[in-house]
């Protein structure tokens, strides 16, 4: 499980006096960073009423919930939301009188589908939200799931935009962990084929990616290999793992770069960084339905 100093980076540098988090010290909050990081804390068995900063991370995504209407992809980004809120303790069903299930499932189209076309990064996060709602055995949620297996390839990964070409670990990944949290066990096709080709695109230093190992790559590619029910840890390449990669981007600040030599979004790499190492379920939390934050 990675330890305070390594979540302690996000919110020493990155969380304001609003409780809110964003890409760097020097910026407002923003509701898809600090989403993202207390999904990221609660991963890491972080208790969110020691990150107070002025307030509390959970109390500024009440305050913000109408923020999400101003930003494109809203599926992606709304789902993501009910992660962190459910992670939180809130109830996904009120969130100041607005029920986040019922709005998940209005995403969803007859077919499966979720979201806009050609891009099923939203699909899977619906699905994940929707099992951290308990609601993974729902008519919905079992459509969505059938869907997005209809569309793995004959590699045995999925492509960004749902076809047969361009096929990518970093979609695989995050596919694979949506199928996982809502039954999809090991034994399936559909994660045994991810399996193999998560592994076709394993690299010497031990990382992932076509475009050269990658912290973004990383992350998703170890919540998947845990999701499937397997020890990251073991799937040595040469003398390294993809724990032993990711850690080493690590800076001496805490900062996870997306490579050795490029910084790109550190934020939300040391946030995946902190879910891929923890070592627990992904959604970190199943919510029960009994608070309600006004």
């Amino acid at each position: 499980m990675p330890d305070a100093a390594e979540a302690g980076v996000l919110h020493s540098y990155c969380q304001n006096g609003d409780g809110g988090f964003c890409a760097d010290h020097e910026s407002a909050s923003d509701i898809k960073d600090t989403s993202l990081a207390v999904i990221a804390f609660a991963c890491a068995g972080k208790n969110l009423s020691d990150l107070q900063n002025g307030s509390d991370p959970a109390k500024y995504l009440i305050a913000h919930q109408r923020d999400l209407d101003n930003l494109s992809n809203v599926e992606a980004h709304t789902a993501r939301y009910v992660v962190a809120v459910t992670s939180a303790g809130q109830n996904p069903r009120d969130i100041n009188g607005k029920d986040y299930v019922k709005e998940l499932k209005s995403y969803l189209k007859p077919d499966g589908k979720a979201g806009a076309e050609n891009y099923i990064w939203d699909d899977a996060w619906i699905a994940i939200a929707l099992a951290a709602c308990n609601e993974s055995g729902s008519n919905e949620t079992r459509e969505l799931i059938e869907h997005l297996k209809s569309i793995q390839t004959e590699k045995g990964g999925w492509a960004w935009t749902g076809g047969s070409g361009d096929v990518d670990p970093d979609t695989t990944g995050i596919v694979m962990c949506a199928l996982a949290c809502c039954g999809e066990g090991a034994e399936t096709d559909a994660i045994a084929k991810g399996l193999q080709y998560l592994h076709s695109e394993q690299n010497a230093d031990g990382g992932f990616s076509t475009l050269g190992s990658n912290a973004a790559t990383d992350a998703l590619a170890i919540l998947a290999i845990r999701a499937a029910g397997q020890d990251p840890a073991e799937w040595k390449a040469k003398s390294s793992d993809p724990l032993q990669h990711l850690m080493s981007l690590q800076k001496d600040d805490g900062a996870v770069w997306w490579k050795s030599d490029s910084e790109g979004m550190s934020f939300e790499w040391t946030a995946n960084m902190l879910m891929a190492l923890a070592g627990g379920t992904f959604p970190p939390a199943h919510h029960h339905g009994t608070t309600t934050l006004k």
